[in-house]
């Protein structure tokens, strides 16, 4: 009975439990707008290795991801929910081609809007504004890896590395020297 109550009460609230056959857990699905008017809280923790999209992307899938979404309402009425991620992730410096950890602290807050129009609108009316469009069945993680995705540097490097020492330069002989003898040969 006490099973029971605790899934009403899920569902009531607007929280369904998805199995994820890969890792053995369930995460949870949401009305995106009513998680948002009641307030919802959720939180946990993944292994960076739960993230498929970003998992290719990375050196190494060592580590979690500490994540939290809140939902609210804001002066006009409008649901928000807001996405918070902490941890680090192993990127290749591109510079240096080596791997590098980048930590990260992610925080970003979805006002919500019932289609594309109204979004669209909103975003109009103020640039800054993060907005989406209400889902009645938006799968946490999902939104999780995309913010993570969104996030990641476009060309992280360190702040100070050696470049790669190319080997051996004396010798490989320049491809364009014959070029420039030719070159100086058709002037003479």
């Amino acid at each position: 009975m006490r099973g029971f109550r605790l899934a009403l009460a899920a569902l009531l609230a607007g929280l369904v439990w998805s199995q994820d056959e890969g890792f053995g857990r369930s995460m949870p699905v949401i009305h995106s707008a009513d998680f948002a008017r009641e307030g919802g809280v959720l939180d946990g923790s993944l292994p960076v290795a739960s993230f498929p999209r970003l998992a290719d992307v990375l050196v190494s899938t060592d580590g979690d991801v500490a994540w939290q979404i809140r939902g609210g309402v804001d002066k006009f009425s409008r649901p928000w929910i807001e996405a918070s991620l902490e941890g680090e992730l192993v990127v290749r410096c591109q510079r240096c081609l080596n791997p590098m950890s980048w930590p990260f602290s992610i925080e970003t807050r979805f006002t919500q809007f019932a289609d594309e129009a109204a979004a669209d609108e909103a975003e109009e009316l103020d640039p800054d504004m993060e907005t989406m469009v209400i889902e009645p069945a938006l799968l946490v993680e999902t939104l999780l890896e995309d913010e993570l995705l969104l996030a990641l540097p476009f060309a992280p490097t360190h702040a100070v590395c050696d470049a790669p020492q190319e080997q051996n330069r004396q010798d490989k002989p320049n491809p364009f020297a014959a070029l420039a003898g030719l070159k100086t040969r058709k002037a003479e």
